[in-house]
């Protein structure tokens, strides 16, 4: 069954952190936070698989690169170690205003959501979803860029979330793996590990951040960084797109 769209808008910031520090990172993190339910504890995580979409000439990448304040990206998403028929997957519009995050997402199953399927049935969704203007937008910036889908990333997601505000929250992902791709499936794409001596490390927040977090970044000396993704895998699976020959090390 489809599931509803989904809205909402935080401040998300990122920063880089190795390996070797992440025990400390959460052991300064959990007098102040829980562990996600969906985890349970320290050495669970859940898998997080997106394939992003982009157009002929990569204006969404582009568009990152040159630090335009107001855009916008298109990835389907699903959680876990494989993907079926009738996995949820989450057709998802990521929008970059300075520094304000604001997602919108609609869920459909994996039948529904690749090649042809996907516009049928947001055609569809039309018809029956109260969010007739967020089914609409996505539609119009798939089509009106393009859009197909370039590349596919995965990786182990811990998170954590404040004890006092439930909706601050910390994620770390690791593993993480990109690869080329036209759906779900990497084949015939050879898969790249980005960063692998490294961890994301990823505050999410509404309002402010408290106090005692500002402490753990002095402490860890964490720098904010202008971070993405995409970008980064994009650079991994096709090297001829980094002008810079950038490459993060730890």
């Amino acid at each position: 069954m489809t599931k509803p769209t989904l809205h909402f808008q935080r401040f998300e910031f990122k920063y880089f952190l190795p390996r070797h520090r992440v025990k400390q990172l959460v052991a300064a993190l959990l007098p102040h936070m829980d562990w996600d339910p969906y985890i349970k504890h320290s050495q669970g995580f859940y898998r997080v698989n997106s394939l992003y979409f982009d157009s002929p000439d990569y204006a969404c990448y582009w568009d990152k690169e040159a630090g335009v304040p107001d855009r916008k990206k298109l990835r389907l998403r699903y959680y876990g170690e494989s993907v079926t028929s009738d996995t949820p997957i989450f057709a998802e519009i990521k929008r970059k205003q300075d520094a304000l995050i604001v997602k919108d997402r609609v869920g459909l199953s994996s039948a529904d959501s690749l090649g042809g399927a996907l516009d049928r049935k947001l055609n569809e969704l039309l018809k029956n979803d109260s969010n007739h203007e967020f089914i609409q937008e996505l539609l119009w910036f798939k089509n009106r860029n393009a859009l197909r889908p370039k590349v596919m990333i995965a990786y182990n997601r811990r998170a954590l979330l404040g004890r006092r505000d439930k909706k601050f929250r910390v994620t770390i992902d690791e593993d993480i793996i990109a690869s080329r791709a036209v759906d779900f499936s990497p084949k015939p794409f050879i898969p790249h590990r980005v960063y692998p001596n490294g961890v994301v490390f990823e505050v999410k927040y509404h309002n402010i951040l408290p106090a005692w977090f500002h402490r753990v970044l002095q402490t860890f000396q964490l720098q904010r960084l202008a971070y993405s993704k995409y970008g980064n895998a994009l650079r991994q699976v096709l090297p001829q797109m980094d002008d810079n020959n950038y490459q993060l090390t730890f």
